[in-house]
């Protein structure tokens, strides 16, 4: 009887131990959740800066590349416009990513694996016509400087 309590034991104490080098393994890869809340402001005069009133909200989480955000604007468009989210390489190269349109309630959720996210380091947004064909951004509502992982 107590040869087969000990080997129950060791098998118990094999299973786990093997548990754990799998894991250390695998554990370069497993990244842990950074969310960040920030508030979106209007831009300065010279859109450089974004210190003026807060006019919404982003919430944006990073997992191995996967971005998960939502963005909540407290007022809505003028006229007949809709509100349009943006990443932007500023300072690198120059690129502008459309991340899509708002809804009816002024909120925009965005869950997308990107192949480099962090070159990006502005996320601002535009208010743009309904059924706009042109694919670059008007000009700046609100927005912010992303702070690090971004900015890569």
């Amino acid at each position: 009887m107590n040869n087969m309590k000990m080997n129950k034991n060791t098998i118990t104490f094999l299973v786990v131990l093997g548990a754990l080098v799998s894991l250390s393994l695998h554990f370069p890869q497993i990244s842990f959740a950074q969310m960040v809340d920030i508030e979106l402001k209007e831009p300065a005069a010279g859109g450089e800066k974004f210190d003026g009133d807060t006019k919404g909200t982003l919430d944006i989480t990073d997992r191995n590349g996967t971005i998960s955000l939502t963005a909540k604007m407290f007022e809505p468009p003028a006229g007949e416009d809709v509100y349009e989210a943006w990443f932007e390489d500023k300072g690198g190269s120059g690129y502008h990513l459309s991340l899509g349109e708002f809804d009816d309630s002024n909120t925009l959720t965005v869950n997308q694996t990107m192949v480099n996210p962090y070159t990006y380091t502005i996320f601002y947004v535009t208010a743009e016509p309904a059924d706009d064909v042109d694919p670059n951004p008007s000009d700046i509502v609100v927005g912010t400087q992303l702070s690090s992982p971004f900015g890569q």
